[in-house]
């Protein structure tokens, strides 16, 4: 399945898209808090559970394939701090001032256990989510259309901007630009498109614009949606569950519950 251009989202009938986007927005927020208030230890299970939840939406092979773009940014974390890891260390391997440390590799594996735990449940979430529903149960709850829309429009950003990229890359290739070969042809390749992505995307800006006001998409009160965005019973008490869950996690981890794990 591919990606709509209203975001990431995976068309599908699973328990997960069933849900109101609230109520998975809530769910991605206690996880978050989760990843990173939880002791290190609790981060195996987090990930379970995120990835079992992807497996039984039948997303799991589609959120395995999305590991490879913070690849590398997860590997720098944990190279980074195995060998320039700050305060006293026992170094395992010493490369003059800098050294490989047992602490540092620790580290940089728990900040990238919590990062890909957050990872993980932030593209579940928008795997599972349509855009527009989400902009919608925002409006409906009293959220300022303003702040609803930049959401809208944060969750739409690097989809809008791949398809923009391929075709204008489809476009140039066309005309006879070199864009496959050695490494330095496809950096030459990447200059041409930087002038029409920031081009068109200001263009889509003021489009976007002009068919938000000609929809009057601020107006207030008694304004009415064509979207119907479902909010069944099990989804309110799951949200009073979430909400509950959040607050006692920060409650217990302020108190020092979990200080001896």
């Amino acid at each position: 399945m591919t990606s709509r251009a209203t975001g990431y989202y995976r068309p599908g009938d699973s328990w997960l898209h069933r849900r109101n986007p609230i109520t998975k927005l809530l769910g991605f927020l206690l996880i978050l808090l989760a990843a990173f208030l939880l002791p290190a230890i609790f981060l195996p299970v987090l990930l379970v559970i995120v990835l079992a939840a992807a497996a039984s939406c039948g997303l799991l092979r589609d959120m395995i394939a999305t590991l490879r773009i913070p690849l590398i940014l997860f590997a720098s974390i944990v190279i980074v701090n195995a060998f320039f890891f700050p305060g006293s260390v026992e170094r395992i391997i010493s490369f003059g001032p800098v050294g490989l440390s047992r602490e540092g590799i620790a580290f940089g594996l728990i900040t990238v256990g919590r990062l890909l735990v957050v990872f993980i449940a932030s593209i579940l979430f928008l795997f599972t989510t349509l855009a527009d529903d989400l902009l919608e149960a925002l409006i409906v709850r009293g959220v300022n259309h303003r702040l609803a829309f930049v959401v809208l429009s944060a969750v739409q950003l690097v989809p809008r901007l791949q398809g923009r990229a391929a075709s204008i890359l489809d476009a140039q290739q066309a005309r006879g630009l070199a864009v496959t070969g050695s490494f330095l042809t496809r950096t030459r390749a990447v200059v041409p498109l930087v002038g029409p992505i920031v081009l068109g995307s200001l263009i889509d800006v003021r489009e976007r614009t002009f068919a938000l006001e000609a929809r009057a998409f601020g107006a207030r009160p008694n304004r009415t949606a064509y979207r119907h965005v479902a909010d069944p019973p099990i989804d309110r008490w799951l949200r009073y569950a979430l909400i509950v869950a959040g607050v006692a996690l920060v409650i217990a981890s302020l108190g020092g519950v979990f200080a001896g794990l």
